[in-house]
């Protein structure tokens, strides 16, 4: 319990800046909306390629999936958007639990392209196969069957803004708590050498299905709160060309490390909010911010920040206890 309060001090600072922002900048209420949902879209993937070392290009199913999962409920079966969130969290599990023990057993290329293919399938299944159910490229239209929740309207966006931000600390942090668990200490001793994490009697294998696990029910998560805010959605939510997105975001951050999901999705949506006022390819200076991490900062934003920060603090230590050595020698 300790250390899941101690997890919850950084969530919190961060939360308070997005109220902050809120009152700032009033007109960029939908901006900082879709930068908490795209956080946690990025967390997920985050898992899979920060902590575990394995890229993935099939990310946009498993939004897909969430969001789908939502949708259909809310504009076929009922009306109550938490149930919606529910079963797409439930999707997410069951996908999870379903692909990751096939999917996990490829390495490299192989677990990218496999990914990939399931997204072009998944894309084909949505606008074809489940035709009379996801209506196609139509998309699904249900913001007037949506019910109020208790104690708060979620149909309204100035309300949302406030379940969606108490959705993304509570994700946020459970993230933290993640990261200095014994999970997440698996996570990343296996991407650093996974044969050791074997000798020591661990089997891995089950460690990354939960790591893919974990990936597939974030990213339907965030599907599903689009779903929720738009109050429509289409397939275009989940084409498999924005994989890139996210693996963007994932870089420019800072894979492996708890706060770069959000460094990463504000400066991939920061740009392509400015830059797009301006010129229609805003994806160009997107690309050579990412060249940039790639060659100068290769931890992303958050990671090196990071490393300058507990460079300081070792630095600040040892001057502490030169001083402590050199007066208890003096005397």
């Amino acid at each position: 319990m300790t250390r899941l309060i101690k997890a919850s001090y950084g969530p919190l600072v961060l939360v308070f800046f997005f109220l902050m922002a809120r009152y700032i900048f009033p007109n960029k209420m939908t901006f900082i909306i879709e930068l908490a949902i795209f956080s946690i879209y990025v967390m997920g993937n985050n898992i899979l390629y920060g902590y575990l070392g394995m890229v993935s290009f099939g990310q946009p199913f498993y939004l897909g999936v969430g969001a789908y999962a939502t949708a259909i409920y809310l504009a076929h079966i009922g009306a109550n958007p938490l149930i919606g969130m529910l079963l797409s969290l439930a999707m997410g599990l069951v996908v999870g639990l379903i692909l990751g023990p096939a999917f996990i057993r490829l390495r490299g290329d192989y677990f990218a392209l496999i990914n990939a293919a399931t997204c072009a399938i998944g894309m084909f299944t949505i606008e074809k196969l489940l035709l009379p159910i996801t209506r196609g490229d139509d998309g699904l239209w249900y913001r007037s069957r949506m019910s109020q929740i208790p104690f708060l309207d979620i149909r309204m966006p100035d309300k949302f803004f406030v379940f969606a931000l108490a959705i993304f600390l509570i994700v946020l942090i459970l993230y933290n708590f993640m990261d200095k668990s014994a999970l997440g200490v698996s996570f990343r001793a296996i991407k650093d050498n996974e044969n050791k994490m074997k000798f020591l009697g661990y089997d891995t294998f089950k460690i990354r299905w939960i790591g893919f696990s974990l990936a597939s029910i974030l990213s339907a998560l965030a599907g599903s709160l689009y779903a929720i805010n738009f109050g429509f959605v289409n397939p275009s939510l989940a084409e498999p060309h924005r994989a890139a997105e996210v693996l963007v975001a994932t870089l420019i951050g800072g894979a492996g490390t708890v706060f770069g999901p959000f460094f990463g999705t504000l400066a991939f949506l920061g740009i392509k909010d400015l830059v797009s006022r301006y010129i229609a390819h805003w994806e160009l200076a997107v690309g050579i911010l990412t060249l940039l991490v790639l060659f100068r900062f290769s931890k992303g934003i958050w990671g090196n920040t990071e490393a300058i920060i507990n460079e300081k603090i070792g630095r600040k230590k040892n001057r502490t206890m030169e001083k402590l050595l050199t007066d208890k020698a003096a005397t």
